[in-house]
């Protein structure tokens, strides 16, 4: 059951008999009606194991359509996308194809006029199944732009003012791959709660094939009556593997002091092997237990620091009890000042 006017994961819910059916339907239809202000839902076929994948299309008024290919979604918690990246793995450039001409043929067939996105499930068999058509430009959108080369934002205003779409569908061509992690203001150490307040400092990472969109500044103030996206960082690779690597450097690099995000879930998925091979789906996190995973790495992580600091601190002890001995003794050195004073104030 799902809402026939929602998104964003709302107003779904899932029946396996008759008396579930009952009970989620009023559930979902109470859920859409507060949420969007009207109850009506969808009765659909449920479907396990599957990908989330949508094609990016775009239409003008003189009924030009063309697609700009798809973008991988299937790293998804309550039905709301995480992680994004173009080409999916498991399209090849025939389904491509016929997957891309279905997209446009939906936005004919209602006369769409703008920039917009197909969204489809694929099941484990290969076979696609249509969703809806959102009307808008996704926050994904980025991904699109740095394999095709086109800029969606300046495309989309182009077709508002009246204008052709400039290129065919014949001129378009996928340039590498590229990912985008959604930056949320959310604790997954604690069931992504919602994280809020003053971003004293914040360290955005940069270099080759690496954006960063956000409107995160040092003094900014995250608050909890908006969404919780709070940036998009998107890396660009020849192929998926140096998309890959750079955007768990840009991960390393990226620091939002004062509030929790979800970025050490994504340092996590980036170097977990499934996500490497392409083994995933929209159940991905329960699947492969990435929230435990995440915690048992950043626990190991922690002790091996705390090892560092106690052996730097034994190796320091005894660079200290050397000093002593050589200063005690009639051809060592005396302890100088500058060692001294570090250690009356470090207490030692």
């Amino acid at each position: 059951l799902k809402s026939a006017y929602g998104g964003g994961g709302r107003g779904i819910r899932f029946a396996d008999d008759e008396k579930k059916l009952r009970e989620e339907f009023e559930m979902a239809a109470a859920e859409s009606r507060a949420a969007f202000g009207k109850s009506g839902l969808y009765v659909e076929k449920f479907l396990q194991g599957i990908r989330h994948i949508e094609f990016q299309l775009a239409r003008d008024s003189s009924g030009n359509g063309r697609h700009l290919f798809e973008r991988e979604c299937s790293i998804q918690r309550r039905h709301q996308k995480l992680i994004e990246f173009s080409p999916s793995s498991v399209v090849d450039k025939k389904t491509r194809a016929k997957i891309g001409d279905i997209a446009v043929m939906a936005a004919e067939s209602v006369d769409y006029l703008n920039a917009g996105t197909a969204e489809f499930l694929r099941d484990e068999k290969g076979n696609f199944y249509f969703i809806e058509v959102n009307s808008r430009l996704q926050v994904e959108h980025p991904v699109t732009e740095l394999v095709t080369g086109i800029d969606l934002v300046k495309l989309q205003i182009r077709i508002a003012c009246g204008e052709e779409i400039p290129f065919k569908q014949s001129d378009l061509n996928l340039n590498g791959s590229a990912i985008e992690c959604r930056i949320n203001a959310e604790d997954p150490f604690h069931d992504f709660v919602p994280s809020v307040g003053l971003v004293p400092d914040c360290n955005l990472p940069y270099g080759p094939g690496v954006r960063v969109d956000t409107y995160l500044y040092p003094g900014c103030n995250v608050s909890g009556y908006y969404d919780s996206l709070v940036a998009k960082l998107i890396t660009w690779g020849q192929d998926f593997n140096e998309a890959r690597v750079r955007m768990s450097n840009a991960l390393d690099e990226f620091v939002i002091e004062g509030i929790n995000t979800t970025i050490p879930l994504y340092r996590t998925i980036m170097d977990e092997k499934n996500f490497i091979n392409g083994n995933i789906s929209t159940d991905y996190l329960e699947k492969y237990n990435m929230l435990n995973v995440m915690q048992g790495e950043l626990k190991e992580k922690h002790l091996k620091e705390s090892d560092t600091a106690i052996a730097a601190a034994l190796l320091f002890s005894e660079y200290l009890k050397g000093q002593y001995s050589a200063g005690n003794s009639s051809k060592g050195l005396s302890l100088s000042n500058w060692v001294r004073t570090g250690s009356i104030r470090n207490g030692i």
